[in-house]
């Protein structure tokens, strides 16, 4: 399984994962064992996931992963799923820690943030 984490330092789970350009992309075998395969940094150049809201064809990095987020705005999930993007929004700051948990089946998860009233993002 591959999965993505939002990382701004490159150490931490962080937020803001609509605009988010920085994650860690692990895999993690049948053993649970989690890799680190890269430090993607999504170029200027390429959109963000907030870039794409109401854009289902345009690839992104991280389609058809598990993506792990300190926060993340409402519907952002459901539209995620529809780039095969299974997203947990978790307290957990260390990424292998939160794989292991999403593995498990245990890892501890925090609503999203809501919209606006006007339904506009926050960010």
């Amino acid at each position: 399984m591959k999965v993505a984490v939002v990382s701004q330092n490159f150490q931490t789970i962080t937020g803001k994962t609509g605009r988010a350009r920085r994650f860690l992309v692990y895999e993690t075998n049948k053993e649970g064992e989690v890799t680190l395969l890269e430090k993607l940094e999504v170029p200027d150049t390429e959109p963000t996931l907030h870039d794409l809201h109401t854009d289902d064809i345009t690839p992104h990095r991280i389609d058809k992963m598990v993506l792990i987020t300190r926060e993340a705005g409402e519907g952002l999930t459901e539209r995620l799923s529809r780039r095969e993007i299974t997203v947990y929004i978790t307290s957990e700051t260390d990424p292998k820690t939160a794989i292991k948990m999403v593995v498990d089946g245990t890892i501890p998860t925090v609503p999203p943030t809501p919209h606006r009233e006007d339904e506009s993002c926050l960010f």
